[in-house]
């Protein structure tokens, strides 16, 4: 009788939501190598000749980019510093942009465009952007840290269906060949063995990121957070000439002097406030960001944000994101990551197509 609840349970939750857990599955398995598969598929376009001189500053960044792309304005862009000397500059234009989510990359030393084009043009982006989309806001936060519970019963269930009772562990592990529907039975619950733990860490640590989200605001992250930006503007009569960019980011550099930057942002919707983010240098979390908010047109500074500062930020960034990416452990965890990725819509075919081939067979 338990079993049979437990069968019930571990089939409707995957019929349900199987389809959601393997579209976020397949895109999550891009985000794992997103970095290092850019470098590779766009090596053309995002490194570069290292050459023996500085590079050039953000400035002249704006200006190569204004002379290539004259309709888009600077209050749209996201720039991304070169972290090595053979990396280019990386600009993304966000959605609200009259070109939405164009990418372009710069050479870090002559300011020349190396390349351009819209996100389906870059798969990795293309597929981080709709994984992320997928979470934004309240209804989406909740959906994410619905389908990373619903997945986490759904592998304690399914281990606990695989489990042998009057077998061993290796006969509980072979896949008989014959007939396909025994083939296809015994290939679903072995690989679903195979990947229980890496399916399960991966969507208990989701489920902890977007449990932490949902109860953590940003609004509510304190004085330095995002949140307090959400309603800081001025009318174009107000705007002026912008102070010069260099010195904002020779002012961000001020106050975290040994941080290399990771990258420039004007807000979205916020056209006054511009950010500075930087790596933290004594955090061993890759994602630990200082950051500092500008109102762009006076260069005043609105707030410092020290990650050593964010208690329920950092609670999740510190354990359940690196987990999560499979970065803890390096490349090697980010493949078993994108592993358990691939397994999840494998697991909702094959257990989709035995539900409905019993189906028929009970109503023949």
């Amino acid at each position: 009788m338990t079993r049979n609840i437990i069968f019930q349970l571990h089939l409707w939750c995957g019929l349900l939501i199987g389809l959601f857990l393997a579209f976020q599955g397949i895109t999550g398995s891009f985000v794992a190598f997103r970095h290092a598969g850019n470098h590779w598929l766009h090596a053309d376009e995002m490194l570069i000749e290292p050459v023996d001189a500085p590079f050039i500053p953000i400035s002249q960044v704006l200006d190569s980019f204004s002379d290539m792309f004259p309709e888009i304005p600077h209050n749209v862009l996201s720039i991304y510093f070169p972290q090595a000397p053979n990396e280019a500059y990386s600009i993304r234009i966000w959605d609200n942009a009259p070109a939405p989510n164009k990418y372009a990359s710069m050479n870090s030393y002559t300011g020349e465009i190396t390349g351009s084009g819209s996100k389906y043009q870059y798969p990795f982006e293309l597929m981080f952007r709709l994984h992320e989309q997928v979470s934004m806001g309240t209804p989406g936060i909740n959906a994410v840290h619905a389908g990373g519970f619903l997945m986490t019963l759904m592998s304690l269930t399914g281990i606990y269906l695989w489990w042998p009772r009057r077998e061993t562990v290796q006969q509980a592990l072979r896949i008989k060949r014959k007939p396909l529907r025994r083939f296809l039975f015994g290939l679903h619950r072995v690989i679903g063995a195979y990947a229980f733990v890496l399916v399960f860490i991966v969507a208990f640590s989701g489920t902890m990121i977007f449990g932490v989200l949902s109860l953590i605001p940003l609004a509510q992250t304190g004085p330095s957070g995002f949140g307090m930006f959400a309603t800081v503007g001025v009318s174009g009569e107000q705007l002026g000439e912008p102070v010069p960019v260099d010195d904002i980011i020779a002012i961000a550099r001020t106050y975290f002097p040994n941080d290399n930057i990771r990258d420039l942002s004007y807000i979205r919707r916020v056209r006054a406030v511009c950010v500075v983010s930087l790596y933290d240098r004594d955090s061993p979390n890759v994602r630990a960001l200082n950051r500092v908010f500008f109102e762009r047109h006076t260069g005043k500074v609105l707030a410092v944000r020290d990650w050593d500062d964010l208690q329920g930020i950092r609670l999740y960034e510190d354990w359940a994101i690196p987990i999560h990416s499979g970065e803890v452990i390096g490349n090697a965890g980010r493949f078993l990551v994108m592993l358990s990725g691939l397994v999840m819509p494998f697991l909702f075919v094959t257990g989709a197509w035995l539900w409905w081939k019993k189906r028929q067979v009970e109503t023949a």
